[in-house]
């Protein structure tokens, strides 16, 4: 048995570098290690104990720290939510600023609402506030928003003690991309749109500049020159459409109606304002005038070059372009280069240096082919067989057409998303018990207007606001129910509200903005309304009429690419959130007779 264990003893001998002499050696060994082993394990686990507490305590810091903050915006949104309602349901004979919409972030306010989504935070605000003015937190700025026809009116008739330099300044700046140094020269005109500066102006005449734009676009948009131009614009475009390959046998089907209006009445707008040169010298100008386009609402945003090297690639070639057909117009123009009119010229193009708008006036005419037929025999019976294919057919005519001017208006209720922009900038004032302090930026939101469910007529919901109605704005005789006001509104309507009279034919329907003023404000309104609307209406009329007479046009693309982009929310005219892909061909015969 010795001798077993001795010989076991030798063959484990080496376990560990130690020697054994017995089986008891041997198990005290195994044991002590055994115990070892167990402290180490303890050991183990209890660091991994304390690492566990250690994270479960920072978990708890970290969630113990968002309830805290969610607590905190809960509590900010609770407190603005008081006052504002405190704000809205003053009935003290006091006046008092409008409430601020209530928010949830301290300091932001409500700049990230406004910055993702400005369209469904207006129409929410708008709703809140039941179309009562209130006030926008976007940062560390107030901004005012007056909605509500009553209350639009009433700033429109004041409008001429504010300016919209604000404005300019910002567009000027990230639209345009225009130096500090260019900017402070428009910062520092105070001198207003009136030919006399107010007291307290000390702007020099020469810097006026706000007073001469406005002079400036004036004598172009309202002035002798305007029939001229819209003579050019209507050559132009009909020029362009004559060349385009369609025939009068088979379709052409082509993949975007808004490139189509963008290439053809685009350029020919850029030539009639700008001349040939412009185009000769780029001829991708309006394309790239396009381009830029999309690319406004990034620029808006202040996004610096390495975020969206696009946009400023984009303004930088149409810088470059323009800058070069200065460089040659100077070069080569003469006072010989004026035409007999005193205003055209091949190198400046006019003395004066809209096509969304148009793009969807032709387009819901041409979506509907009842009103289509309705528009050719409105023209038909208006002109002379073969007016509408010379050079320049008489536009005065056109804005006697009510069905016509129904589809321009509606157009314009629908499919113009826009801010008028006010700034008091000499000194307070008030609209009913609501007080808009001195140096207050002040918006209008044309959405919200023209989106008034209260306000215009839906012939008892068969034609909703959402949608586009040609017969809106006409008034038929024999239907008491028509009109664009609703018949609620109509019958609060006040006298001087009304007295816009109807334009149509004597026997018909006659096409009525009559009580629209604070409701249909595509143009703004006051004496800062945009005051181009006369050579926007002529043009808009007159490209539609071109369209109806001269093409069928049909339509492929559904309901839901016809929606309008929400990113252009705020910037005018809308652009479609997709491509509208079309058919085309020419017709047979333009008017009746025609050969």
């Amino acid at each position: 048995m010795a001798s077993n264990i001795s010989d076991w003893s030798h063959v484990i001998s080496g376990i560990d570098g130690r020697k054994f002499s017995s089986l008891e050696t041997i198990l005290q060994y195994f044991n002590q290690q055994q115990d070892a082993i167990a402290i180490t394990s303890l050991e183990t686990i209890t660091h991994l104990k304390l690492q566990d507490a250690t994270v479960i305590q920072q978990i708890r810091a970290a969630y113990m720290a968002a309830i805290a903050i969610a607590f905190s915006f809960l509590l900010n949104y609770v407190f603005t939510r008081l006052s504002f309602e405190r704000g809205r349901r003053s009935n003290d004979a006091a006046l008092a600023t409008p409430p601020t919409i209530p928010y949830w972030l301290p300091f932001l306010g409500s700049s990230l609402d406004f910055g993702f989504n400005a369209l469904a935070f207006i129409r929410s605000s708008t709703k809140l506030s039941r179309n009562s003015p209130f006030c926008v937190s976007l940062l560390n700025q107030k901004i005012f928003f007056v909605q509500g026809a009553e209350n639009i009116a009433a700033l429109w008739k004041k409008s001429s003690t504010m300016t919209g330099t604000l404005l300019h300044l910002f567009c000027l700046k990230y639209i345009f991309g225009m130096p500090s140094e260019a900017l402070e020269m428009y910062a520092k005109d105070n001198s207003g749109l009136a030919a006399q500066p107010p007291p307290g102006s000390s702007v020099a005449p020469n810097n006026r500049v706000d007073y001469r734009t406005h002079v400036g676009m004036l004598k172009f948009t309202k002035g002798a020159g305007l029939s001229n131009f819209c003579d050019r614009l209507v050559t132009g475009f009909r020029r362009r459409l004559a060349a385009l390959p369609v025939s009068d046998q088979e379709w052409l089907e082509l993949p975007d109606f808004m490139a189509f209006f963008n290439e053809n009445f685009g350029s020919a707008l850029i030539e009639s304002i700008c001349g040939p040169s412009l185009t000769r010298l780029s001829p991708d100008f309006a394309k790239d005038l396009s381009t830029y386009d999309t690319k406004i609402p990034g620029l808006l945003k202040g996004l610096p070059r390495w975020l969206i090297p696009d946009a400023y690639d984009a303004r930088d070639k149409l810088l470059a372009s323009i800058k070069q057909w200065h460089a040659f117009a100077r070069a080569h123009f003469e006072e010989a280069s004026i035409s007999a009119d005193g205003d055209a010229d091949p190198y400046w193009g006019s003395l004066f240096i809209r096509e969304r708008q148009t793009m969807w006036a032709a387009l819901e005419t041409f979506k509907d082919p009842a009103v289509l037929e309705r528009v050719r025999t409105e023209l038909s019976g208006a002109f002379d067989p073969n007016a509408i294919h010379r050079a320049a057919f008489d536009a005065y005519t056109l804005q006697t057409l009510p069905l016509l001017q129904s589809i321009y208006a509606e157009t314009l209720r629908l499919r113009v998303r826009a801010y008028a922009a006010r700034y008091t900038d000499r000194a307070a004032f008030s609209i009913k018990n609501w007080l808009f302090p001195k140096k207050s930026i002040i918006l209008v939101s044309t959405t919200e207007a023209h989106m008034d469910e209260s306000f215009w007529n839906t012939k008892g919901g068969m034609h909703p606001i959402t949608e586009f109605w040609a017969d809106r704005f006409l008034i038929y005789e024999d239907d008491p129910t028509s009109g664009p006001q609703s018949k609620a509104q109509l019958s609060q309507a006040q006298p001087n509200d009304l007295k816009e009279a109807a334009a149509g034919p004597a026997k018909g329907p006659k096409f009525s903005l009559a009580g629209t003023n604070g409701s249909w404000l595509p143009y703004g309104g006051g004496a800062r309304a945009c005051i181009g609307q006369t050579f926007s209406k002529r043009v808009m009329l007159a490209a539609c009429a071109i369209m109806a007479m001269e093409f069928d046009v049909e339509i492929l693309a559904g309901e839901k690419a016809l929606e309008m982009d929400p990113k252009f929310y705020g910037l005018g005219g809308q652009r479609p959130v997709g491509k509208v892909p079309f058919k085309i061909r020419r017709r047979v015969t333009g008017f009746p007779g025609r050969p």
